[in-house]
């Protein structure tokens, strides 16, 4: 089943709009029905009636294998001697947690203990009917149960025996933050009141994809009465030793009913939609028993909309059958639909059995189908529109890799949330359902905040609405209102916490950190740091027993301090909190890799960017290692973690850069500039900086590789794009168009060109200037952007112009390099360069030796400790020793500097153009030395 993603663009969503396709839907069916595919001759046998529920976890057909270090943690969870306590298992679908769970209830009930399964809006319920003695309760789907607080409220309550309460989720997203203020329950429970276990692939250590299919392979043949056909007749699906298992059980599940003389499709490479076309062959043969003349695609789009809206009875399975194939007999296609849902999964039963199962079928099949969209969700009751927003938010975190599952998890969030209105539990489903790494907030977070505020029914529920509405307005790019509605929303949170610290302390370093993004974002750097250092404090003095509910506020504190220290000019104190977070995020990767994955990525690019200039040699290892998880993360949901990749790409190739190692540099750029493009023409107002940023990398790159042509587009297109962010927003991106301005005229100078360079380079000056004199960090910029100043006054023949800016050059680095050498010594090395050559070329050669040969005094230390990336530097300050010494005639110690060059240039030979060159002038210089007299060759910048 290829997915056919619609443009939804051209979609207008109203009422009118869905009854309209509802109405074109029915009236095609009606008129012209598509011919019966050929229904197998023999009826299935049981077995292959539903295929899917083969998986089914609750029938347990295929014998469980692995996670006996799960069970085996659980086991001792549960026989603790506290009184209550929670545990969270968190894993993407298909991963078995709800397996595990069976598995782990099963012999806790030999054991003794009462195992209660949770039904969905029955959770205080089912505590009301707690029985005696020790109680295992399993909740699964926990992230979509709204009532999940009031139940562990009523878990709270004194009882006869341990109780446990077990809790299945695919993320730990914002549902779980919220129930440490949503609850009282936590005040009655001592240190590790909440514990995590992630579930990762393989099952177990050691355990090979082989040993898994081989087991459920020869289950699934005894259980449809066929011979086994072996690892042989199974295609292994991939990528091995990482396949989810459930596609690792469909694949077995389709050598068995290939055994079984069923055909099965032999081009699906993916295991789950191949046992979907197999499932679907059986629905259309059970339909034609009932009577009923449906097609396969109508069908395959019946069941795809009852994993949408659920069909649990006559009445819901009527309603599917008349939005779908309107005129069918009613009784008759009930009873049908109804004996088709024969697994139970997280809301409700299911045809399609598993979750992601359905979800596949229902991206498949509403993804390619604007009309059958608007007839499955035209005037719904609040209830099931309830239902379409849970499965649209589980689309989008568990499908966000699959062409159209993202654009149509925001459709169907849209027209489910028309058909709540202002439900304060639908809008509230919608936003803690969504997880922080789900970037970009969109028109319609936003209005659905605005109603969120509007109707929430208390103090708590309103802070948090405004920190969500807040939220969606800064990532949709209104700042300025993002502001305001998050100062509000921090200040309601301040009130809450002052009357129960203890209860509402997360919720308000939540709500500070927003707030703290919201001004990095719109470039006030000091309020956000000022913020961000209150939010550490408020992590620091928290009660040791809350230690597991703060790390997460606490590391995500500690990201966005170290980002605003470098920012601030701080690096050292950068050092130490990036230190201090690395392996917190370690821990919290442990317990959830899908949330936090992310926020290790992200903080090892940022740490790369720390060290490029200070360190290089230590930021590559950082960024290889973010690049390395990005591309993991990307596979596993391209569409949500595209961004991360092209930071992580772009800082990997400025960490390649600093090196000196310019041509590895290229291939990372070039792939974060083609990435960044695509991001831009999706969704400027977020990514437009990044490209922007990208681009200026591979301008400097190719400028210093000496590709000038190609440099000076890339750079001029980087300067245009800043050019626009500044008049949007100044004060944020001043500096980084003066980086631009500036890096624009260097690649004009080396193309001969001053003329075009010297007013680049004269704006990224007085910016840089106002920059400092607001007390904005970035001295070093405005000391580099002096001394490249004086470069071009003396390249345009103005000799008397050039000394004072790169005096003043001097001046600056000299102070930073006492402070931090490691960082700052190859610019003053630079800058003092420049300074020597502007005085010879003021007719000053007696004054410009000391300067020079400071310059080659540093090189030379810098060299000995990094010879591949200083070598290049030591060469031109030892050529302008030799300028120097001709112009003084002082010819011995011009040939002793001469031949130290082309000593140093050939070492740095490498088969380039460019070194060759440079090796070529170098001799040149050496036999004009020679000859003595000739005093003719200019001072090298």
């Amino acid at each position: 089943m290829d997915v056919r993603p619609v443009d939804w663009h051209t979609v207008v969503v109203s009422e009118v709009s869905t009854r309209l396709a509802a109405a074109v839907r029915a009236a095609r069916t009606a008129v012209r029905r598509g011919p019966l595919a050929v229904a197998p001759a023999e009826p299935p046998q049981d077995g292959v009636r539903c295929p899917t529920t083969l998986l089914d976890p609750a029938q347990a057909v295929v014998p469980f294998l692995g996670r006996e270090q799960e069970l085996d943690e659980l086991r001792a969870w549960a026989e603790s001697s506290a009184p209550i306590s929670l545990r969270l298992v968190i894993a993407p679908a298909g991963f078995g947690k709800t397996r595990l769970a069976h598995e782990f209830g099963g012999r806790m009930g030999r054991s003794g203990w009462s195992v209660v399964p949770v039904p969905r809006g029955r959770e205080v319920a089912a505590i009301r009917g707690r029985p005696d003695g020790d109680v295992l309760f399993v909740v699964d789907n926990a992230a979509t149960r709204l009532g999940l607080g009031a139940m562990l409220d009523a878990v709270g309550r004194p009882a006869r025996g341990r109780t446990r309460v077990l809790l299945l989720a695919r993320v730990a997203g914002e549902w779980l933050r919220r129930l440490r203020w949503g609850s009282t329950l936590w005040a009655q429970l001592e240190r590790g009141d909440a514990t995590q276990t992630a579930l990762g692939l393989p099952l177990a250590p050691g355990l090979p994809d082989d040993a898994v299919l081989d087991a459920a392979v020869a289950a699934f043949a005894e259980r449809l009465g066929v011979a086994n056909p072996g690892l042989a007749g199974v295609r292994r699906p991939e990528p091995a030793g990482a396949t989810r298992v459930v596609d690792l059980h469909a694949a077995a599940a389709l050598a068995a009913l290939e055994a079984a003389g069923t055909p099965v499709p032999a081009t699906e490479p993916n295991p789950v939609r191949a046992l979907l076309d197999v499932a679907a062959s059986s629905w259309a043969w059970s339909a034609r028993e009932a009577g009923l003349d449906l097609t396969l695609d109508e069908v395959q789009d019946v069941v795809a909309a009852a994993c949408l809206l659920g069909a649990d009875d006559v009445a819901s399975a009527r309603d599917v059958l008349r939005r779908v194939v309107p005129g069918l007999p009613g009784r008759a296609g009930a009873r049908w639909l109804l004996g088709l849902q024969g697994s139970e999964v997280g809301l409700g039963t299911s045809a399609a059995g598993h979750d992601r199962v359905g979800d596949l079928l229902v991206v498949d099949r509403l993804g390619r189908s604007v009309a059958l969209v608007g007839s499955c969700t035209w005037g719904l009751s609040r209830k099931v529109a309830l239902r379409v927003v849970r499965v649209a938010r589980r689309l989008e975190v568990e499908l966000g890799e699959m062409p159209g599952a993202t654009v149509l998890a925001g459709e169907l969030l849209r027209r489910g949330a028309d058909s709540c209105g202002d439900d304060p539990r639908a809008l509230r489903t919608m936003f803690l359902l969504k997880q922080r790494s789900l970037l970009g907030g969109t028109v319609d977070d936003v209005d659905r905040g605005t109603q969120a505020v509007a109707v929430a029914r208390d103090p708590a529920g309103r802070a948090e609405a405004q920190v969500d509405l807040g939220t969606a307005l800064r990532d949709a790019g209104r700042l300025a209102e993002a502001l305001d509605t998050l100062d509000d929303a921090v200040a309601a949170w301040r009130r809450l916490a002052a009357g129960d610290p203890d209860r509402y302390r997360t919720a308000l370093i939540d709500a500070i950190n927003t707030l703290s993004t919201a001004h990095w974002g719109a470039g006030l750097t000091q309020k956000a740091l000022t913020l961000q250092l209150e939010s550490l404090e408020l992590c620091r003095t928290a009660p040791e027993r809350d230690k597991s509910w703060v790390e997460p506020e606490l590391a995500r504190t500690l990201i966005s301090l170290t980002v605003s220290l470098v920012e601030t000019g701080r690096p050292q104190e950068h050092e130490a909190r990036n230190a201090e977070v690395i392996p917190i995020l370690r821990r919290l990767v442990a317990r959830d890799p899908r949330q936090w994955g992310v926020s290790l990525a992200q903080t090892l690019s940022n740490r790369a960017v720390a060290l490029t200039e200070s360190r290089p040699a230590e930021a590559l290892p950082c960024a290889e290692e973010a690049v390395e998880l990005s591309r993991r993360l990307v596979l596993q949901a391209e569409q949500r973690h595209r961004p991360l990749l092209g930071f992580a790409l772009t800082n990997l190739g400025n960490a390649y850069a600093a090196l000196g190692r310019d041509r590895s540099a290229i291939e990372p750029l070039g792939e974060a500039v083609a990435l960044r493009r695509e991001l831009t023409r999706e969704n400027p107002a977020t990514h437009t900086w990044t490209l922007a940023y990208t681009l200026a990398s591979l301008g400097a790159v190719r400028s210093r590789l000496g590709d000038l042509d190609e440099a000076i587009a890339i750079e001029r297109e980087a300067v245009l794009l800043r050019r626009r962010l500044v008049r949007e927003n100044p004060t944020r991106y001043r500096r980084m168009l003066a980086a631009s301005l500036s890096n624009l005229a260097v690649t004009h100078s080396r193309s001969g060109e001053p003329e075009e360079a010297l007013p680049l380079e004269q704006e990224a000056v007085a910016i840089r200037r106002g920059l400092a004199e607001e007390g904005q960090p970035g001295e070093e910029y405005l000391a580099r952007s002096l001394s490249n100043l004086g470069v071009l006054f003396s390249e345009l023949g103005r000799a008397a112009d050039a000394v004072a800016p790169t005096q003043e050059a001097v001046t600056q680095l000299r102070r930073l390099s006492a402070g931090d050498p490691d960082r700052f010594e190859p610019d003053l090395a630079d800058a003092l360069l420049n300074l020597g050559a502007a005085l010879i070329d003021a007719g000053r050669s007696e004054e410009g030796v000391e300067p020079t040969a400071e310059a080659v005094r540093v090189r030379r230390d810098l060299a000995r400790r990094s010879p591949e990336l200083h070598l290049p530097g030591l060469a031109a300050a030892l050529s302008n020793m030799v300028s120097i010494h001709l112009d003084l005639e002082t010819f011995d110690t011009a040939a002793e500097y001469a031949q130290e060059v082309v000593d140093v240039r050939r070492r740095l030979v490498d088969g380039s153009y460019a070194h060759e060159q440079d090796l070529l002038r170098a001799l040149d210089l050496q036999a004009r030395v020679r000859r003595a007299g000739v005093a003719g060759g200019r001072a090298v910048r």
